[in-house]
């Protein structure tokens, strides 16, 4: 067995908080093996990260060939100890339960159920609305975070790297494993600003404006009360979103014309085809019969010209659509009884 240890200086993350994100009591964690299967598929690689003060520490623990597998299992459950927190990237479902099958088959005690964990992945996943991204492996979340890696391979891809060095050592194979599952480490102190979005879903501001001079156009900024590490840009139909440190600053751009009404007792109406007319039920005794017709949901609204925004809100305020069948539905906003709290509002309702 192999033990390698890789030492950073906190700046070198550039996060504000560091501390808080990786407290010294939290390990980072991220396994390699030989495939999926624990029943019979070993673990040929973990990868831990932790804080001391200013420096981070990846530590790898490598076992050269599988007989080796044991050993790095009881090195890693060794430092383990030390630790209240796990921090993986979809560790809940594959490297916590693989490490406690595998430690299982070796005959060994595997206590990482009684640590409290946090799983990066899970937590992305969970804010797909502010992240809107195609996949969520850790390669692409780090691509967008802006941050870049010398590995270019994936775990499935270096298995059969790690069967040949195995049968024959070799130091570039051994150099690629185990940059591979440094990175990986490595990679997860970057993305811990994830953890921030749930706050972001939340913002404490401590200042707020609006201008809405422009019907087509609200300009919304905010200082907010901490400043986060996440800088995001979002960008949807109805508005554009940036922040940055405690910058918050967003452009929403309501719908401008006319939407429907559409009445929902329209069972209570009837329809003057040629004068183009709906009328209650009760007022149309009068009129010709032959003139009437039953009022089907489709005709029974009322149409309006104004500024709307999706109610995302679920407010109890009158609803509106461009067609009955549409499943989205609008309010009218009146851009002079527009506030910052509202709008701040329906953005983080709408993410």
């Amino acid at each position: 067995m192999k033990i390698k240890d890789y030492c950073f200086k906190t700046e070198e993350f550039h996060l504000h908080d560091l501390p808080d994100l990786l407290p010294e009591d939290a390990l980072l964690l991220d396994i390699e093996t030989t495939g999926f299967k624990a029943d019979y598929q070993t673990i040929y690689l973990i990868g831990c990260g932790f804080r001391r003060g200013e420096e981070i520490t990846v530590r790898l623990f490598f076992a050269e060939t599988p007989e080796e597998e044991a050993e790095v299992l009881c090195a890693f459950l060794d430092l383990l100890r030390d630790f209240d927190r796990l921090i993986t990237f979809n560790g809940e479902t594959f490297d916590l339960p693989f490490l406690e099958k595998r430690s299982s088959k070796q005959g060994l005690l595997c206590t990482i159920r009684e640590k409290t964990s946090t799983d990066l992945f899970k937590i992305a996943k969970s804010h797909k609305k502010w992240l809107d991204l195609e996949h969520y492996n850790q390669k692409t979340l780090e691509h967008f975070f802006g941050i870049f890696r010398e590995d270019q391979y994936d775990g499935g891809r270096l298995i059969q790297v790690y069967k040949q060095n195995a049968a024959a050592p070799d130091e570039e194979a051994q150099r690629l494993l185990l940059l591979h599952n440094m990175e990986d480490v490595k990679g997860m102190v970057s993305l811990l600003p994830i953890t921030e979005l749930s706050m972001l879903s939340r913002p404490d501001f401590k200042e707020m404006s609006l201008d809405v001079e422009k019907p087509q156009e609200w300009i919304f900024s905010g200082t907010l009360s901490r400043k986060f590490n996440l800088h995001l840009r979002i960008k949807r139909e109805y508005f554009f979103l940036q922040v940055e440190e405690d910058s918050y600053r967003a452009v929403i751009r309501p719908f401008v014309g006319k939407m429907k009404y559409f009445y929902p007792d329209y069972k209570n109406y009837v329809y003057i085809a040629d004068e183009n007319l709906l009328l209650p039920k009760s007022l149309a005794s009068a009129i010709d019969k032959s003139r009437i017709k039953k009022a089907t949901r489709d005709i029974c609204f009322a149409e309006k010209e104004g500024c709307f925004l999706p109610n995302v809100l679920h407010t109890d305020e009158r609803e509106f659509r461009f067609a009955c069948t549409d499943k989205d539905a609008y309010i009218e906003v009146l851009p002079g009884s527009v506030t910052p709290r509202f709008v701040s509002e329906f953005i983080t309702a709408f993410v």
